[in-house]
């Protein structure tokens, strides 16, 4: 736990499955651009409620992004305007900054602008100053839907952890393989 965060126990016996590609994944994942009912859609095929969707993007409060996951949001936005009118515009300079039109779009940059390498609930203080790296998270303020959990987790960062680690057990159930599927393996980084 370098980076903090909340204490849960990871449930053992679950099964690796045989075959992992990037691209079965990717499928399965949201991009930054989702819109909050494409997002509600993908976790709740999973049992997985608006406030587990809320808490688990709080994971955004470490780690980087490459520019060119979020780019069309601070260069050509629409044809009214360069910047996505939902970012903080002082924010969006300093991602501009770090991410001028036409870098190299491998380039990786702080996903937390205010505490990258802690886990804490900055992120969501951060979706109030408007400076949400993606639109899938950004949006998560803007839409009423989800704004007051959002302000709930900004003010409370016992709350956000509570929550996050309820959402990392139930995520951890999704798509258990039981019997003969999958296996359990020697090296967790590749199949036996």
């Amino acid at each position: 736990m370098q980076a903090g965060g909340p204490f849960y126990r990871v449930e053992l016996g679950r099964r690796d499955g045989r075959i992992s590609t990037v691209a079965s994944v990717q499928r399965k994942l949201p991009g930054p651009a989702s819109k909050l009912n494409h997002l509600m859609s993908m976790f709740s095929r999973h049992n997985l409620h608006l406030t587990d969707l809320i808490a688990l993007s709080g994971a955004h409060t470490i780690g980087s992004s490459h520019c060119g996951r979020f780019s069309h949001r601070i260069h050509n936005f629409s044809r009214s305007s360069s910047i996505d009118p939902t970012l903080n515009p002082a924010y969006a300079m300093e991602l501009r900054q770090m991410c001028p039109e036409n870098v190299d779009p491998r380039i990786a940059i702080n996903m937390d602008p205010a505490t990258f390498d802690t886990f804490d609930n900055a992120y969501y203080k951060n979706l109030i100053e408007g400076k949400g790296m993606f639109t899938s998270d950004q949006q998560l303020l803007t839409d009423a839907r989800s704004r007051a959990t959002v302000n709930l987790f900004a003010s409370n960062n016992a709350a956000f952890g509570n929550a996050f680690a309820q959402a990392m057990i139930k995520l951890g159930r999704v798509g258990v393989l039981t019997g003969n599927k999958g296996e359990i393996r020697v090296d967790c980084s590749r199949p036996n």
